[in-house]
């Protein structure tokens, strides 16, 4: 490791999860992970008439801190940093928010998991072959046969009559967004577009909870790295948009936060092209670069474990995967049974600046992104707990 990093181990008593935990407490329905105290403190004084989560998707504190003055709208409205659900990665949070799942329970574990029933890596959200970029018949082959679940919109429709749900989210939502958010849903284009779209649902009759999505900083940074001019500039101007229209929200608690953070990668490792490793692997190593779920062939645990960290040194911390379940990385709860075959031998976690990427045989090549999540570091697992108070 070439310089000491910060780390966040996850932490489900004081996570983003925590957030929707002191919305449905609000809603009088039930979710076993801990509110945030600053949420439940608001909620309670019976004010507001408009409850509005805004998560945008990538933008964690770190992010915030690096690319914006400690003086801007977003970060002066910043009470402090939540930990992120892990893995710290799109698929896994947004499945837990819109759930109310911690995901040793809901099993979207990563934005690629290996299926044993079809033996293939499946890009969950998009729907497709992870290796050829095929998409997949879902009357073929359906993960919702296996991991479906119930997300907080009916939950909160149960218990109370009175409340109007919608979803604003980012036009290029992917497929599985678009079937969770299902007729909640109002797609948009512009950033602008997302704060006029939610203003206006504010100011519809009664009550409203609103969840409003965008898709950056998290694809600028994923392309560009976490310090370009056009993550500042993105960031900048969401700064603006927000400070414009944040008095325009009446009888409305707002919170503003993301999924995850983002780390700047300076080495990829092809776990493919690096034969001490890949000549032990039993099945396609899947999850996320910096969160790599690895299956090795029965009887050389040891020898892989002894292996990987001669090959990759402090980059990553490597756990067997009953110790990664033991230590709550993934919650706690029902264990869903998928869990486990998702989970591989080994789960390897990014602690430095490097990620894992493969491809078998014939696959195009793995895709080395500037920007990355997933892993242990401050950059990757701390996200801000912004309040605006519109009353």
């Amino acid at each position: 490791m070439s310089k000491k990093m910060e780390i966040f181990f996850p932490d489900y008593s004081d996570c983003n999860l925590g957030i929707i935990a002191s919305f449905l407490k609000h809603y009088q329905t039930v979710c076993s992970t801990p509110s945030i105290p600053e949420i439940d403190e608001k909620l309670a004084s019976g004010k507001y008439r408009n409850v509005i989560i805004f998560l945008l998707d990538g933008m964690g504190t770190r992010i915030l801190e690096r690319n914006l003055p400690a003086d801007s709208f977003l970060r002066g409205n910043c009470l402090r940093s939540l930990k992120a659900v892990y893995p710290s990665t799109t698929t896994c949070v947004m499945s837990s928010v819109l759930s109310g799942l911690q995901p040793v329970s809901h099993a979207w574990l990563a934005w690629s998991l290996y299926f044993k029933e079809w033996h293939q890596n499946i890009d969950l959200f998009p729907y497709r072959d992870a290796f050829t970029g095929e998409p997949i018949r879902r009357d073929e082959k359906n993960v919702l046969d296996f991991m479906d679940f119930r997300t907080i919109f009916p939950q909160i429709e149960t218990s109370t009559d009175s409340v109007n749900i919608h979803c604003v989210f980012t036009e290029i939502s992917r497929p599985r967004l678009v079937d969770l958010t299902g007729n909640y849903l109002t797609k948009i284009g512009s950033f602008t577009s997302l704060l006029e779209t939610t203003l206006q649902k504010s100011k519809e009759p009664g009550r409203n909870f609103i969840f409003s999505y965008y898709k950056s900083p998290d694809d600028l940074m994923h392309k560009n790295g976490v310090s370009h001019p056009l993550v500042s500039e993105f960031l900048a101007e969401a700064d603006q948009i927000f400070q414009r229209y944040a008095d325009q929200f009446k009888d409305s608690l707002i919170v503003i936060t993301a999924d995850h953070g983002m780390k700047d990668m300076e080495t990829h490792f092809h776990l493919d092209a690096i034969p001490p490793i890949n000549e032990l692997l039993r099945d396609f190593p899947a999850g996320d670069p910096r969160a790599k779920m690895i299956p090795v062939q029965p009887g050389t645990e040891d020898r892989f474990a002894e292996r990987f960290v001669r090959e990759f040194g402090n980059e990553f911390l490597l756990f067997s995967r009953e110790e990664f379940l033991s230590k709550g990385f993934l919650g706690s709860g029902a264990v869903h049974p998928k869990v486990r075959d998702f989970l591989g031998d080994f789960v390897a976690c990014g602690v430095s600046s490097s990620d894992l990427l493969y491809a078998p045989p014939g696959a195009r090549p793995a895709a080395e992104l500037k920007g990355h999540h997933a892993g242990l570091t401050a950059d990757e697992m701390l996200v801000p707990l912004i309040l605006i108070d519109g009353i």
